[in-house]
């Protein structure tokens, strides 16, 4: 869908890029600091706040990953959709992958922010970046099922190991956030990370969305459906800033003395290698395909 020359996606996703520097920067510049740090959480738990700035009512340990994965969203994810931006302009097929996976991250990010942040004055940004995000999403999916040339990518593909690799990280995922939230169901006891927030967030992202988009995929994949052959090359490119991320989160937090679970970070390093080679693998895969 174009208007004047320019797709609709392409003016949502410079729209999404000036709210999303603006959500990035404001944090860093805000200095205004609350008296009390401390509070008691529903659950009887002390709950230490980050006290200062935009974050400043937000737990310690939520600040520290929302300031660090500020900090990967602004150098990597912003840079990337300039670019996705500038290769569409040059009727690249990367560039529209590119897009499409970026809003997938930005709308998983602004979805997060505006349901598990402290309410502050960017709220409304929050809910517009994670808006912009969804339409620019599901404009660019539909792009690419209506473009044959993304049928090309289908043969060189690396289908069988892109497959596996979804289960894999479906499964941990699942694995991983139930370990956490089934000890704590009929014992009245919050589970670990909670802090002061009302519910866990990420985790019902992770399993409302992500767990059995993984699956879902993996299976197109295994069936040769053009929309498995879209989504997949998406869904990696949205992991592999999502994975840079978290790892920016653990390292922040190890730096600010915030207790880090060492299996989860152990486990997050493979699969952020894993992840950062199919985006190679798929780029490529991509770019021969546009040739031939």
């Amino acid at each position: 869908m174009k208007t004047k020359g320019k797709s609709i996606a392409d003016i949502i996703a410079v729209i999404v890029t000036i709210i999303t520097v603006i959500c990035c920067i404001i944090p860093f510049i805000t200095t205004a600091q609350i008296t009390d740090n401390t509070m008691v959480s529903a659950f009887g738990e002390n709950v230490e706040l980050y006290g200062k700035g935009l974050y400043a009512r937000n737990s310690f340990s939520g600040a520290v990953q929302a300031v660090a994965q500020d900090v990967i969203t602004l150098l990597v994810v912003i840079p990337a959709m300039i670019y996705a931006l500038v290769l569409k302009g040059r009727k690249k097929l990367l560039g529209r992958y590119l897009m499409t996976g970026l809003f997938g991250y930005l709308l998983y990010t602004y979805m997060s922010y505006s349901f598990l942040m402290y309410y502050n004055d960017l709220f409304l940004l929050y809910v517009a970046d994670m808006t912009l995000s969804f339409y620019g999403l599901l404009l660019c999916i539909t792009d690419l099922i209506h473009d044959p040339s993304a049928e090309k990518i289908r043969e060189g593909l690396p289908t069988k190991g892109l497959r596996i690799f979804l289960m894999l990280s479906g499964a941990g995922i699942f694995l991983m956030w139930m370990g956490r939230i089934i000890p704590t169901i009929g014992q009245g006891t919050a589970p670990a990370g909670l802090d002061n927030c009302t519910t866990l967030v990420i985790q019902a992202l992770d399993l409302g969305v992500i767990v059995p988009a993984c699956f879902v995929i993996s299976h197109l994949l295994k069936t040769k459906h053009k929309l498995g052959c879209i989504l997949g090359p998406v869904i990696v490119i949205k992991a592999v800033t999502l994975v840079l991320a978290v790892l920016a989160m653990a390292f922040c937090m190890k730096i600010n003395g915030v207790e880090v679970d060492s299996a989860s970070f152990a486990v997050f390093i493979p699969v952020c290698a894993a992840t950062v080679y199919f985006f190679f693998r798929v780029a490529a895969q991509i770019n021969k395909a546009e040739a031939a």
